[in-house]
């Protein structure tokens, strides 16, 4: 792709590369603009999913005009390719920058980064967008401590109607940063980034990831449903004490205990207050809330008629609705066979007692109820303990008893779990030789080395341990000395300036008896491509030399000696 143009764009360098394409920094030829640009990997042209993918990205960024967020300025689809044309962004990644620069960022340099983060993310998410892969690699901080957000690769819009790609049960985004609903598959708002950026805004202020340390991603999803991260000030104890409350809401595990907007974690943080968090009430079991109902009313049963009866029926409705209900027809069961029992003893009354007559149709009624109810929280139950044990829900070829990850597609040689990928290059952590790094699947997961740093792969490198500037990666240029003979100067003294095709290039003050060759002191060299080119030369004194013209070759020095009489 170096020096390839798109557009009046002219590829100068490979920025990075990733699990779908890669980016590059071009130049634009008339206006000298630098931009972005990135590209679809080859490899997925024939992949309609993803090239679907890389347009959504387009599509997303088109509504974006943010000062916060990378902008688009042209989208490309043609024989050669997809490209993203893109602002480009100098400065470091949010991860880098809390590594290399700050550590545990100060409450004073944190708040106005998060706040800029906040903003941005406000403006995505009215225009409504979700971001689903918030992570410090993907904000960039510019001079000035400055954010630009990056890659909306995996963003949708709420209501686009286009659910192929976003479907409940597809995990998209870092899992370090991923909300316990993401992790298990489970449909993503906004609320899920407010999440992603609680991780994020936690990390700026401890200085780590509080998963990092965790070798699997089984491990990280089990921590992200079940575990709160720790107090920040555990890991740092410089972090104050409201912005503590502020991560707890931030990062609470149910969507509706989180912030529901960025503006309210906005306020949260400009207001500097301790944000309360809500108490939940104790659930109690329906029987026993029945049970205390009647307990607390103090209803006798001969006073109600035949009450039991009417608890039958009751019970029988409601275990008849649980028993249609997946991990509740086990309930419904237990609520069923209530009724069986409360109805049969009402119907035993009514035999006992004639004056109860009246109540044997509500009696018979929830003896039925329950009887049909029971029989189908029974095949609902088996159903479900089939589904469960002996189904290979995610289709990764292990059946459900023995599948770890039931929900995801996993090796049977990790117990139906995904084989973790740490560096997201799409190589298995256990066939990739650089954990820690990106790097393509031909080589063993490790990037392709650049060893004299020339912008061209060692593996497309002609000239792989010298610094060149051609296509190939060898040198392309060539140079031309100017210098005085001394023997020749005769009585003549002073300074000469040289031109090359009109532009001043440099001044000789110095004399030699022989070449003193390229980059001489005292000399004047010209390093230029390959070509044909005029000279000519004027003293202090006015002296002129009359032009000609001399000729670089590539890689090599010529010589101009310039003679005074």
């Amino acid at each position: 792709m170096i020096g390839k143009s798109i557009l009046n764009y002219e590829i100068k360098s490979l920025i990075g590369e990733g699990g779908m394409g890669s980016v590059y920094l071009a130049t634009h030829a008339q206006v000298n603009r630098t931009v972005a640009i990135k590209s679809l990997l080859p490899q997925f042209m024939s992949n309609e999913e993803i090239k679907q993918r890389f347009k959504n990205e387009a599509s997303t960024l088109a509504h974006l005009q943010h000062p916060n967020i990378v902008g688009l300025y042209d989208y490309v689809e043609d024989e050669s390719g997809m490209y993203l044309v893109m602002e480009y962004v100098e400065g470091l990644p949010l991860d880098d920058f809390i590594k290399t620069v700050t550590g545990p960022m100060p409450e004073e340099r944190a708040l106005p980064i998060i706040k800029e983060i906040l903003s941005a993310f406000s403006y995505a998410h009215q225009k409504g967008i979700v971001h689903r892969d918030i992570k410090p690699a993907n904000i960039i901080i510019t001079q000035n401590d400055g954010i630009k957000i990056l890659d909306f690769g995996i963003a949708r819009l709420l209501e686009d109607g286009n659910h192929n790609l976003t479907k409940t049960g597809t995990q998209m985004g870092t899992v370090f940063y991923m909300s316990p609903e993401q992790v298990q598959g489970k449909k993503v708002d906004i609320r899920s980034d407010i999440y992603s950026l609680g991780v994020t805004f936690y990390q700026m202020l401890t200085g780590v990831n509080p998963y990092a340390g965790l070798t699997t991603e089984y491990e990280v999803y089990s921590r992200i449903v079940k575990d709160d991260l720790p107090p920040p000030q555990e890991i740092y104890p410089g972090v104050p004490a409201y912005l503590a409350t502020i991560l707890k809401k931030a990062l609470a595990k149910e969507p509706n205990d989180r912030f529901q907007t960025c503006e309210e974690f906005l306020e949260a943080v400009e207001s500097k207050v301790t944000v309360a968090h809500p108490i939940k009430p104790i659930q109690q079991p329906v029987n026993q809330q029945q049970s205390a109902q009647r307990i607390n009313q103090q209803i006798p049963v001969v006073k109600q008629g035949n009450g039991i009866g009417t608890a039958g029926l009751v019970f029988g409705i409601l275990g008849l609705i649980l028993s249609f209900i997946p991990f509740a027809s086990f309930l419904g069961f237990l609520l069923c066979l209530l009724a069986i029992i409360f109805g049969a003893k009402g119907i035993s009354n009514v035999r006992k007692n004639s004056n109860l007559s009246s109540t044997k149709g509500m009696s018979t009624t929830g003896l039925v109820i329950g009887i049909i109810g029971l029989l189908i929280s029974m095949l609902m139950s088996i159903g479900l303990i089939y589904v469960l044990n002996f189904q290979d829900s995610d289709g990764d070829g292990v059946l459900n008893t023995y599948d770890i990850c039931p929900a995801e597609y996993g090796d049977y040689l990790n117990n139906g779990c995904p084989i973790s990928d740490m560096d997201n290059d799409g190589v298995a952590d256990d066939s990739d030789n650089c954990l820690n790094e990106s790097g393509p699947v031909e080589n063993s997961g490790c990037p392709w080395p650049d060893s004299d740093e020339d912008g061209v792969l060692d593996k497309d490198d002609a000239c792989p341990d010298t610094y060149g500037a051609g296509s190939d990666g060898c040198p392309s240029e060539g140079s031309h000395v100017f210098w005085f003979d001394a023997d020749e100067t005769g009585n003549w003294s002073g300074n000469v300036s040289i031109y090359v095709n009109g532009s001043y290039v440099g001044e000789i003050n110095n004399w030699y008896n022989d070449n003193p060759g390229c980059n001489a002191s005292g000399c004047v060299t010209v390093t230029k491509s390959p070509g044909t080119y005029r000279w000519s030369a004027r003293s202090e004194n006015g002296i002129e030399w009359n032009d000609g013209t001399f000729i670089i070759e590539a890689g090599e020095c010529d010589d101009n000696g310039l003679y005074v009489y």
